[in-house]
């Protein structure tokens, strides 16, 4: 038996349809503390995960571990219909899958679907275990614009690296073009904090993808070092998380 209320419908429209951007189907688990789900591409240059933990959840009742493997899609064509922050949204498990139904808090009307959903066991998947000593912040839709302007120059790969004064630059160049983008505090960063120096190259439209999914926020934070992955990651209004780890190129 599942049981979940979750405060804001729109934030876990936005967490699926992040997740969304690098897989059509994903298993939700439900375990003890959270509702968690990941994705490793095919060829493990990007994984998403999304956690929900328990404490943001204002009803969670489980009677043991259990995951669903469900399309993204179809669940999404109900979310899509929460534009308001106050409708919440509750999860049932049925024989088929689960009950998504959408209940506006102000005027109590309620919507849901049937979403077919296979049985399977509860999953986790253990992420990198690096050091990474450089961290900034920014609206996510700056980090969309930026991967966007330097894919304009290149479609292989940008370099992300601390500089001398303290700022991030993100750079590309082929045949004879080039770009670059530099950050520093306050122009844009919301935070910067360099431990030590880091540079390493990505594939731009791995980039991109995580970038985009992660556009919803206005605060994304970004981890990296050298020759690393690297981790984009934000946190919707109601506590949901949502992070991306994306392979270096060596």
């Amino acid at each position: 038996m599942i049981k979940v209320v979750y405060s804001n419908a729109k934030d876990f429209y936005s967490l699926l349809a992040g997740l969304n951007e690098i897989a059509d189907e994903v298993v939700l688990n439900f375990i003890e503390d959270s509702i968690y789900s990941f994705y490793l591409t095919d060829d493990k240059s990007l994984m998403g995960v999304l956690v929900i933990s328990k404490e943001y959840l204002e009803d969670y009742s489980i009677d043991k571990p259990v995951g669903v493997k469900i399309n993204l899609n179809e669940v999404k064509k109900i979310l899509g219909k929460a534009k308001s922050k106050t409708t919440s949204v509750m999860i049932d498990e049925t024989d088929a899958g689960l009950k998504i139904t959408l209940r506006d808090e102000k005027s109590g009307l309620r919507s849901n679907i049937y979403v077919k959903g296979e049985k399977v066991d509860a999953q986790r998947l253990t992420e990198p275990k690096v050091s990474l000593p450089v961290s900034f912040s920014l609206d996510g839709s700056i980090l969309k614009k930026i991967l966007s302007d330097a894919s304009i120059v290149t479609e292989e790969e940008v370099q992300i690296s601390t500089t001398d004064d303290n700022g991030i630059e993100f750079s590309a160049e082929e045949s004879g073009k080039s770009y670059k983008a530099k950050l520093y505090q306050d122009k844009p960063l919301k935070s910067v904090t360099i431990e030590a120096e880091g540079k390493s190259f990505y594939k731009i439209e791995v980039l991109k993808t995580a970038f985009k999914a992660l556009a919803f926020s206005e605060d994304v934070t970004v981890s990296f070092g050298t020759n690393v992955p690297l981790r984009g990651e934000a946190t919707t209004e109601s506590g949901g998380h949502l992070r991306f780890w994306v392979a270096p190129r060596l």
